[in-house]
């Protein structure tokens, strides 16, 4: 190819470039100095920062556009070359019939070689260069002005600061691990526990926003309160017994109750209940020197009494949607229906009531209750040993992360002071209402809706309900998303209700 017109195609390349990089960066500075104008003057919600990627993007993009669209073939540049010098298509014959070889085309490359050579390749130059200065110019300007307006996010809380786990959340969340691993608690849950847990502890060892950490703590508190609840069935039976409305079954609800049971005594509490719950069945009179009722009437009271219970505890079971595999629902079943010879449960007990005398009927009573005393117990203790365990790994997350914790699963009539004759007090009747009285959220929690408790993105105080607000704004995004499946979202829905004042379990369930 022609050597002067090599000139001219080197010189229309760096014209390309230089075209391309001031399109490049006209643009970067027009639309990162808009966005970093906007946003310093508050009129969009993303930070300032972000403009500076932006420009950069913008840049490059542009750029790379333009130097693709700027291209001109060998054709075209001749084409340009003959109409911009009057070179009457000398230029565009040599490039078209370059692969010809005759004396005529050869007599005309040196006559159009002869004409480039007369030609300074530096007359080559941007047209409308005007244009591309202007540009450049007005995405200064709006770069300039954008970073000398006044800021009117200056006093602003960063609602998205960084996070980094600390030292400390990294040995407690360790220290979780090892508790729940060594802990009493079943061994399928405390599994589902742990892993839970090593895989949080994973995921915040990359987290860089406290968006994400929350996010992130909220799914994994889900699930561990899913576990949780599923590992104990004391609540849901409890409620049915007391709901069944029958008066001895409230009894055996407030004795199955384990909420008061002492850490280093737990059966000697649970004993004096159930003592407590057999006398209800043959109270003695109370008015000194008043006569003793009549035997038989007493006999069939008991026995009265007996069939009651033996027929509403198995409905009582049957309504809780507890599986009938459930040690605790196997316990009270065998105490209601039970023929076995040494352990005869109400509904064979009451046949043999006729039979016996006042006397022999009560320590019958005691023999039956004595006899699946221990079975309800250890049931009892396995529940609680497996709900402690996991309330106690939702609590210490909440403390080590400063994010709320849910109202922990209860039997409503503990959750509500409830008596034995369904009486409320004036606090209680609101509570069931759904109103709240300082807020609690559950034995050996530390939020509740009324509590000040601390904000860690502005550093400052603010009650419970600002700071819930705050947690399930970043939480309900990543539900709109997609970030969850369908059993994560409803586990997270479950508790954010229990967060937001409790949550009743579904009946049936």
């Amino acid at each position: 190819m022609n050597s002067n017109f090599l000139k001219f195609k080197k010189r229309a390349s760096k014209i390309r470039i230089l075209k391309s990089a001031l399109i490049g960066l006209s643009s970067g500075l027009l639309f990162g100095g808009a966005y970093l104008l906007l946003s310093r003057l508050a009129i969009i919600a993303p930070r300032p920062i972000l403009a500076l990627p932006i420009g950069i993007g913008v840049s490059l993009f542009a750029a790379l556009v333009s130097f693709f669209a700027l291209g001109v073939s060998d054709k075209s540049l001749a084409q340009k070359l003959d109409k911009e010098f009057y070179l009457n298509e000398r230029i565009q014959t040599m490039i078209e019939r370059s692969g010809e070889d005759s004396g005529i085309l050869q007599m005309q490359r040196e006559d159009a070689e002869a004409s480039l050579s007369k030609i300074d390749v530096r007359r080559l130059k941007i047209r409308r260069l005007w244009i591309y200065i202007t540009a450049l110019a007005l995405g200064a300007c709006i770069t300039a002005l954008a970073l000398i307006v006044p800021n009117m996010r200056e006093g602003e809380v960063n609602d998205d600061p960084p996070f980094a786990l600390s030292d400390m959340q990294r040995a407690g969340l360790n220290e979780l691990v090892v508790k729940v691993e060594n802990s009493q608690m079943q061994e399928r849950y405390k599994t589902l526990i742990a892993a839970e847990l090593r895989t949080l502890l994973s995921d915040l060892e990359k987290t860089t926003k406290m968006s994400v950490m929350r996010a992130e703590l909220a799914e994994s508190m889900a699930y561990i309160l899913e576990v949780t609840c599923d590992s104990s069935s004391s609540a849901e039976i409890l409620d049915a017994l007391w709901k069944n409305g029958n008066f001895y079954l409230k009894h055996l609800a407030f004795a199955l109750n384990t909420s008061d049971w002492e850490d280093d005594n737990p059966w000697g509490v649970y004993n004096e209940k159930i003592d407590a719950y057999e006398k209800i069945f043959h109270g003695e009179p109370t008015v000194a020197g008043e006569p003793l009722p009549d035997e038989e009437d007493m006999k069939a009271k008991l026995k009265g009494a007996i069939d009651n219970s033996a027929l509403n505890i198995s409905m009582a079971l049957g309504s809780s949607g507890i599986s009938e595999d459930d040690a605790l629902r196997i316990a009270l079943k065998r105490l209601a229906t039970s023929d076995e010879s040494d352990a005869k449960g109400y509904s064979v007990l009451k046949d043999a009531v006729s039979t016996l005398s006042y006397e022999q009927a009560k320590a019958e009573l005691k023999k039956t209750i004595d006899a699946f005393s221990n079975e309800i117990f250890v049931a009892l203790n396995t529940n609680k040993i497996n709900a402690d365990t996991g309330e106690y790994t939702i609590t210490r997350l909440s403390t080590l992360f400063l994010v709320p914790a849910p109202e922990f699963e209860r039997p409503d009539f503990v959750k509500y002071g409830q008596t034995i004759d369904d009486s409320l007090d004036d606090d209680d009747q609101n509570k069931e209402q759904g109103g709240s009285e300082g807020g609690g959220v559950g034995e050996g929690s530390i939020f509740g809706s009324n509590d000040l408790v601390l904000d860690p993105i502005s550093g400052e105080y603010v009650e419970y309900g600002t700071l819930l607000d705050k947690y399930y704004a970043v939480v309900f995004e990543k539900l709109q998303n997609g970030s969850y499946s369908d059993e994560q979202k409803k586990m997270i829905e479950n508790y954010f209700a229990l967060l937001y004042g409790g949550l009743k379990k579904e009946e049936g369930k």
